[in-house]
């Protein structure tokens, strides 16, 4: 394991993590990926305290590359939003030596969910249409709990895992960008 690149992921809950790890090792699977934090809820991702036990999991596990999965909750122009999400990143960059990439959910999570609705469909028996842009729903998680009543939050490690890789960066243009710029940190060695 001495020869891997080691991955930190920190994100917003730990299931989030679980999914986003899910999806790059499919593409990526000489890395080792692993939680800096256990544990950690929301906006707990953004006190001192967490910060501070950031510092103490870095230094110990010393991962060459960072990764802060969030949701802007809200779309992508939505400027305020934008500016709190990237003021988090570098504050919270400086404790890692500037090594953190910031995966932006663009709405939420699960709106990588939406890239490929056949998986829900199957899943759960539903007839949700194609969506052009997964970007563009305006809350995907309360979309899918609209539309398919048995979905639950619970089901997303499970969904994540059938999801292919190639084709989520073909249909989030968040998820392309945040690849095309940590893909050549992966390749280091």
């Amino acid at each position: 394991m001495d020869d891997k690149i080691k991955v930190g992921l920190i994100g917003e809950f730990p299931t989030d993590v679980n999914c986003i790890k899910s999806l790059l090792i499919k593409k990526y699977p000489d890395i080792h990926w692993f939680p800096l934090i256990q544990d950690v809820h929301g906006s707990m991702l953004e006190n001192q305290h967490i910060k501070h036990t950031l510092r103490k999991q870095y230094e110990v596990s010393k991962p060459q590359v960072v990764i802060f999965i969030r949701d802007l909750d809200s779309n992508e122009e939505d400027e305020i939003m934008m500016k709190k999400r990237l003021d988090y990143l570098r504050e919270f960059n400086r404790v890692v030596n500037g090594r953190g990439h910031l995966l932006l959910n663009i709405q939420e999570l699960e709106a990588i969910l939406l890239t490929d609705v056949s998986i829900l469909n199957k899943k759960y028996g539903s007839n949700l249409e194609k969506i052009e842009d997964c970007m563009s729903i305006k809350s995907p998680k309360d979309y899918i709990r609209e539309r398919i009543g048995k979905y639950t939050t619970g089901d997303n490690e499970e969904l994540f895992a059938k999801y292919d890789f190639g084709y989520v960066v073909t249909n989030c243009r968040y998820f392309k960008k945040f690849i095309e710029e940590v893909h050549p940190k992966f390749m280091r060695n």
